[in-house]
């Protein structure tokens, strides 16, 4: 960088407070901003001075060693800014045939309309504005007004819609190409995906990310000292040393988890930064502390923050400098925070009292929200292009392209961002601050730590292999010297590789877990992809050392293999080189694939041409011609070869069978004599490795260290692709929120998607964006507040809603306390707490953190499973039936539905198996359409529910969890769990106001909630406000504006509550506090004496506070009166309907659930083309490859042994099929456990029963199409004498082994919660199977402590049953190399080869090809494959023995289902503690 200094841009006065008033950014054209600061003692007064002002020592600390890094300081201007998208017209849900049938309608689309463009769709319009370095920026709007869509766009992420041609995009001089090519490091974008390594604590995670900032050889340190600073100033002090933790490993909260991906992006000292409602899940308060820290190092650091927020609070408004407003794709107002509410208001729009800003500005952005003043009716814009209209001609706009033009004057574009000096071109090389060099230090380093932290996957890998090597070996026990040990080495040898190869194989899973996360830190520039990629291969190695070394001295020795020791380190040697270059090879197929479906299927049928072509299960010689090209692409063929010419190289095996012998053959001398084995010469008593290998694999000695430089080529191959695909490959990532239909309800989605922006990930790549049926008409409604409005539209629908179920039970408690045992002893959730709802009424729960809200919803709704509960819940003076909790609606925090089914389905299912029995099915359907135009659902009510980013929005979801349980007609009440969790203001009112129209209607409701605005919390009845420990500091009516809660509080010595204040936000805040408390608030003051949050300091003032309270309120005069009006609620029973007890568990009988369980899977799979056609294509195309591989074998001895190989392949599709079946019941359970089994919707016989009836069904299919494309092209059919009888008896053995893998997988993972342990377990037992099948040690050469695996294995009877019936009786015809030319000895009495070998022939068989000959006798040792099969325990005297093994199967088929109910009824049923009924 040159020493020339650039202008220094003056630092205006920012707020530092809420109360504060946002000062104004010097403005004009002679303004002179710097592009970059290297040097920092050339603003060392300035910098020092804003360091002072920011207050806490910490902050302070931070700040003073954040100062001296190079930085650029980036304003941004933009005009014209425009983004499209393009509409697809047929973009409907993809079901299995018209999954099908995409590419010949591709095709034929094309043709038809070649000269057809696709239609383009706006997403935002004429976009303009300004933000300076040192200035903030919110972006506000409702769900699709195009929020993420402009953070995205200035931010650089535009994948899924395209930036205008016309727009001027101005980042301080440098253009838009440029700042997100050469500068991506400079800007960031954060969403609200929460991805970390979860084994590493939240302290490492950010020293780790300051690590990636810091030069210089303290750098370690440094980075320490940055990271213990963020955790301080995000509050995570008390985490620092906990492991992040997932699903696997416990760790933090997900509060935690959100403010550590908070502090990672805060580290990352990006000066421009977009965060995109990354405040989601926060409480307010921490929200407020969060934004309020930005605040503060965009003042001291001169950064350009663009933000996005929902529900924010008037304090976190005055944060920023400016404001935009955003409306359906249109800006509507860009400028100071000041003036935005003023700019509306002369518009002609009402303010409502107690309104913040933000919920103001984005309640015009509502036809049915905004107010308009008397006499304006006619004057104010009504639709989106109306304000956009208003807003370009109005003169703050015209302000506005004043200062964007001053601005790009200033700072003009310049070629590739360069000036003259070239300093930008330094910092462009420390886009990476660090070089690849310690980028790959650190991440080996942090790889380590993993390793450190949780070894216990790297542990449990080598003890596995080590115990599976003991089995293995145990197996292969000592094999003998002899020549007879020649196939069962080959055998070892095989098998064992098999397990090295392909133990690499669950890379690919770690690998897609991780994968997320590098590519965040890659947006981050943290480090490239590849670089973690490299260092997650270097720091793998110890444990390929470790997994190798265990395996091998384990089954070398005990299966008594070459004992030398250069033979050992070869073998070893070579073990290793596979072992790392398949995992090179895994690797790379999962760095080359977008999606994890997409890894799993290549590398399933590539595993089979590897197994296939090693030169083990087909000789080489023995290979089908056109696909032998395979072997030399196979890396596992070199190393079989390499370690057979190691084991048999240089090394006689002493004969053990001669041909011929017997007593007629006592006198003929080794002359007249050969060795029964392949490779034995004429006279010879020994076998000779090295004729063994050549004969029957034709490999060469010469081979064994040609091979290692093949498999180091492979593998130096294989890594240099990966790390390329690693770099340049990304993820797939969603293409935009939008909504899929059916396909014949396709005509509703076209034409749609106007030109409106996205919610979340918009994208105008879509048919139709989920916000467009948000309005299905759009109507301005005069009045003087929110719930004036809200009354006059339940008058309006009062025909719908007065349809609705009607309630006049009171359930009511009292003295309900609930404990659980902590690993730090008992902990106490709630402690007496008392309260009713009533019909008509909406009640609201309240509290802190951890105050017990959802616990008090779990205990009052009999879903708490853990714990002890104390006290009475009654409903009319009765207490809780069985048939309770189905009688209740209880809508979850989380919005947990299945993707594949629509709107109306999953309605209609909750209503045909909720709703009570009385009413015909008709009715019971009719009812959901009254929910569904009460609850505005009709626009989509036929869109799949999907997943987010492609299916219903963040409103539509939480519309749908409401219905679900209001078509369930709860007959008693009606639980809410943070209904507005998440929601931007316009859409938490909406939910709300749905809930008042439900309680008009006489629906009893209890609904937590956090931190309502003002107008939200008008719309409860009553409220239950808990404070820590669960104790109760308020039950009883809120009142007009609040007055009645108010008064108590101040009649208790609260301080008086102001008139603009949020009363809820007070109630919250005063309670913190002992009653007349007024000196220690737990806030700690700041050097300008301001207060700050202490976290340690609050926490013990405020649950000191909200004990006091609780104590004020147990001895209050309202107390008294509550539990005397809850003793007079015990007295009154009711005589309506709703008393008489209901000892059903569930409203539909066990066979209607399970008709309609079944119907709604099937209906699912069928939805799931990807998965489905994974299966069938993993069904069809290893069998296939397998039958083509084996294509029209002949009948020698090695064409029997290939058959038999050929079946034991097959068994592999087992390793494949269970990652898939596993994963989908998993998935399934998941769903079911966490919202059907509560809600009593179904039963888990149930939904195992209609598991298995799909999975049989598809499985059957699946059977047919194994059976077709593998029985025929091998050729099995031609050497059974009943072909027709024998081919239906193979199929129906197939048939039953799909059954077993689908029985045996649902057994495994019933038990066990996590997928990925589910299938190693299961693959763990599918190779012990393989093992003891009795084809890879034949039963009479296994220990006889190993019989009994034997007898177990349902692969064995599967094998067995195919081998009787196909080739019992059958002559085999042996090859030239597998004949023995034997040289007679001539009497006589013996005149030729058949009278020299009739003796022998007589007592074991066999046949002479030339028996007239007199010279060179060829024979054959094997005349018909019974021969065969009798040395691999198969018994062919009957035919009887294959439908024994048929019934077998049968039998452990049945075994597995019962195990999977059994099992699942033993770990995963609930059993409530507790006796409270």
């Amino acid at each position: 960088m040159s020493d020339e200094k650039m202008p220094e841009e003056k630092t205006a006065d920012v707020p530092k407070g809420a109360d504060e008033k946002t000062a104004d950014v010097p403005k004009g054209a002679d303004e002179k901003t710097a592009d970059v600061s290297k040097d920092a003692d050339d603003k060392s007064a300035e910098l020092k001075t804003a360091a002072t002002d920011a207050g806490e020592p910490v902050f302070d600390q931070w700040l003073q060693h954040a100062l001296p890094r190079p930085r650029l300081q980036l304003g941004v201007s933009f005009r014209r800014l425009q983004t499209h998208g393009f509409l697809s017209s047929d973009r409907f849900q993809s079901t299995f045939v018209s999954y099908a049938l995409t590419y010949p309608r591709l095709f034929a689309g094309v043709l038809a309309q070649r000269d057809r463009a696709p239609k383009r769709v706006q997403i935002l319009q004429d976009f303009e504005g300004l933000v300076r370095s040192g200035e903030m920026l919110l972006v506000l709007g409702r769900p699709g007004s195009g929020c993420s869509t402009f953070l995205k766009t200035l931010s650089g992420d535009t994948h899924g819609f395209h930036l205008g041609a016309d727009a001027e995009i101005n980042y301080g001089g440098i253009p838009y190409r440029d700042m997100h090519d050469t500068f991506k490091g400079e800007s960031i974008y954060l969403a609200e995906l929460d991805v970390h390594f979860p084994e590493l604590a939240l302290g490492e995670t950010l020293t780790f990310a300051a690590t990636t900032r810091e030069l210089g050889s303290d750098r370690a340190a440094a980075a320490r000292a940055v990271g213990s600073n963020v955790a301080s100033l995000f509050s995570l002090d008390g985490a620092f040393k906990t492991p992040v933790g997932d699903a696997m490993i416990r760790g933090i909260s997900g509060g935690e988890k959100r403010r550590t991906s908070l502090a990672e992006a805060f580290i990352s000292g990006a000066p421009f930064q977009c965060w995109d409602n990354s405040t989601r899940g926060l409480d307010s308060s921490t929200a407020l502390g969060f934004i309020t820290l930005l605040r503060k190092a965009t003042d001291a650091l001169r950064s350009t923050v663009i933000m996005s927020i929902y529900q924010a609070s008037e304090a976190m408004y005055k944060n920023f400098n400016k404001v935009t407003l955003l409306y359906e794709g249109r800006q509507i107002y860009f400028g100071p925070v000041e003036e935005a509410s003023a700019y509306f208001v002369g518009l002609g729009f009402v303010r409502p009292n107690r309104a913040t800003t933000a919920d103001f500005l984005t309640s015009l952005t509502n036809p049915v929200e905004r107010i308009v003043q008397e006499g304006f009716a006619d004057r104010v814009p009504r639709t989106p292009d109306d304000f956009a209209r208003v807003w370009k001609e109005s003169k703050q706009a015209q302000a506005v392209r004043d200062e964007v033009h001053a601005f790009n004057s200033a700072h003009p574009l310049q070629n590739r961002g360069f000036d003259r000096n070239g300093e930008q071109v330094k910092l462009a090389s420390s886009t990476y601050t660090l070089p690849v060099r310690q980028q790959i230090a650190i991440t080996v380093k942090r790889g380590f730590l993993r390793l450190r932290n949780n070894p216990v996957p790297a542990i449990s890998a080598s003890v596995a292999n080590g115990i599976l090597g003991l089995l293995i070996g145990s197996a292969y026990f000592n094999l003998g010297e002899t020549s007879d040990s020649l196939d069962q080495r080959s055998v070892f040898l095989f098998f064992s590789l098999m397990v090295v190869g392909f133990a690499p194989a669950f890379e690919v899973l770690l690998m897609w877990a991780q994968r997320p996360i590098v590519e965040k830190h890659h947006r981050y520039a943290f480090y490239h992809p590849f670089v973690e990629n490299l260092a997650s291969m270097i720091c793998d190695l110890p444990n390929k050392f470790a997994i190798v070394t265990t395996f091998s001295c384990t089954v070398y020795f005990m299966a008594n293999l070459n004992r030398t020791p250069s033979a050992f380190f070869t073998f070893f040697l070579f073990g290793v080189t596979i072992y790392i270059v398949n995992s090179m090879y895994f690797r790379m197929v999962g760095s080359l694939s977008k999606t994890f479906d997409q890894t799993m299927v290549p590398s399933s049928i590539i595993t089979a041409v590897l197994i296939t072509y090693t030169g083990f299960v087909i000789p080489p010689t023995y290979m089908v011609s056109w696909l032998a090209w395979l072997r030399w692409l196979n890396p596992i063929s070199y190393a079989f070869e390499s370690w057979m010419i190691n084991e048999f190289r240089g090394r006689e095996f002493p004969c053990t069978v001669t041909i011929p012998n017997g007593p007629s053959y006592n006198q003929v001398g080794a002359q007249g004599k050969i060795c029964a084995a392949i490779g034995a010469e004429a006279g010879q008593l020994t076998v000779r490795g090295e004729a063994y290998l050549e004969l029957k694999y034709g490999y060469l000695p010469s081979h064994l260290w040609r091979n290692l430089g093949i498999l180091i080529g492979m593998g130096v191959f294989f890594f240099f692709v990966h790390l390329l695909a690693a770099e340049y490959i990304p993820a797939e990532r969603s293409r935009g929120e939008i909504l899929l239909f059916r396909r014949p309800r396709g005509a509703f989605a076209k034409g749609r998607g106007g030109g409106k922006g996205g919610d979340g990930n918009e994208s105008g790549a879509s048919t139709t964006f989920a916000q467009d049926v948000a309005h299905s008409e759009e109507s301005e409604t005069d009045g003087n507040n929110r719930a004036s409005r809200a009354s006059g539209a339940a008058d309006k629908d009062f025909g719908v809603v007065n349809s609705i179920q009607r309630q006049s039970a009171i359930f009511h408690w009292n003295g309900l306390s609930y404990d659980i045992k902590t690993g730090g002893g008992p902990r106490k959730i709630l402690n007496m707490v008392d309260g009713w709802v009533k019909p008509g009424t909406l009640t609201a729960l309240m509290g802190v953190t951890g105050a017990g809200k959802t616990s008090l919803l779990d205990v009052l709704a009999c879903r708490a499973t853990v714990g002890v509960v104390s006290g009475d819940v009654h409903i009319d003076g009765k207490l809780r039936d069985a048939g309770f909790q189905r009688r209740i609606g209880y809508v979850q925090q989380e919005d947990i539905h299945l993707p594949t089914t629509t709107v109306r389905e999953a309605l209609n299912f909750s209503a045909l198996m909720r709703q009570s029995g009385g009413k015909t099915k008709q009715e019971k359907l009719a009812y959901v359409d009254t929910v569904l135009k009460m609850l505005d659902m009709a626009p989509y009510a036929d869109a799949i529910v999907g997943v987010p980013g492609e299916g219903l929005n963040v409103e539509q979801r939480k519309r749908l969890t409401i219905a679900v349980e209001m078509v369930a007609r709860p007959e008693l009440l009606l639980f809410l769990d943070e209904p507005t969790s998440g929601l931007d203001s316009q859409t938490a009112w909406s939910i709300c106001t749905l809930l008042r129209k439900l309680a008009h209607n006489g629906q009893a409701i209890l609904c937590t909630i956090h931190q309502p605005s003002s107008q939200i919390f008008q719309s409860f009845d009553r409220l239950l406000l808990l404070g820590k420990g669960g104790e109760t500091m308020y039950f009883g009516e809120i009142g007009p504006e609040a007055s009645t809660l108010i008064n108590y509080f101040e009649t208790n010595g609260a301080p008086t509550c102001p008139p603009d204040a949020n009363p809820a936000e007070w109630v919250l805040e005063v309670t913190k506090n002992a009653p007349g408390a007024t000196g220690d608030d737990g806030l700690a003051k700041t050097k300008t004496g301001k207060s700050e949050p202490d976290p340690e300091t609050t926490d013990l003032v405020a649950h000191e506070g909200h004990h006091a309270w609780f104590e004020k309120w147990r001895t209050s005069k309202q107390k008294q009166d509550v539990i005397a009006h809850l003793d007079a609620l015990k007295q009154v029973e009711s005589s309506t309907a709703h008393a008489v007890e209901v000892k059903s568990e569930y409203a539909a009988s066990w066979f209607a659930q399970l008709h309609a369980v079944t119907v709604r899977l099937f209906q699912e799979f069928w939805r799931d083309p990807i998965f489905l056609w994974s299966k069938l294509g993993l069904c069809i195309g290893l069998p296939l490859l397998n039958g083509l591989s084996f294509l029209n074998t002949e009948l020698s001895l090695q064409g029997l042994t290939n058959l038999l190989f050929s079946i034991f392949s097959l068994c592999q599709i087992f390793s494949t099929l269970d990652q898939q079946l596993i994963t989908r019941f998993s998935s399934g359970r998941a769903l079911f456990e966490a919202r059907e089994r509560r809600s009593k919707t179904y039963s888990w016989t149930v939904f195992l029963t209609a598991y298995a009836i799909v999975e049989f069904f598809w499985q059957s299919v699946a059977a047919a199409l194994i059976f077709i494309t593998w029985y025929f092209p091998t050729g099995l059919w031609r050497y059974t004498e009943h072909q027709n009888l024998n081919s239906f008896i193979i199929f129906l053995i197939t048939w039953l082994f799909m059954l077993f893998v689908t029985s045996f997988s649902h057994a495994v993972a019933a038990g066990i919660e996590h997928p990925e342990a589910a299938v190693q377990v299961a693959t763990l037992l599918f190779w012990l199977t393989m093992l003891f099948s009795g084809v890879v040690v034949v039963p009479d050469l296994l220990p006889r402590f190993w019989i009994f695996m034997y007898r177990l294995s349902p692969i064995g009877y599967f094998i067995n049953a195919i081998v009787l019936t196909g080739f019992i009786n059958t002559r085999i015809t042996c090859s030239a190399v597998e004949l023995r030319q034997i040289e007679p000895l001539l009497t006589s009495a013996v005149q030729n080869c058949g009278d020299y070998l009739a003796p022998y022939l007589q007592s074991n068989g066999g046949y002479v090809v030339n028996p007239l000959d007199t010279a060179a006798c060829k024979f054959c040792a094997v005349a018909e494959t019974n021969f065969v099969l009798e040395a691999f325990g198969m018994t062919p005297a009957i035919m009887a023995t294959a439908w024994r093994n048929f019934g077998i199967m049968i039998a452990f088929i049945v075994f597995n289902v019962l195990a999977t109910f059994g099992i699942y009824w033993l770990a995963r049923v609930p059993r409530r503690s507790s006796g409270l009924a």
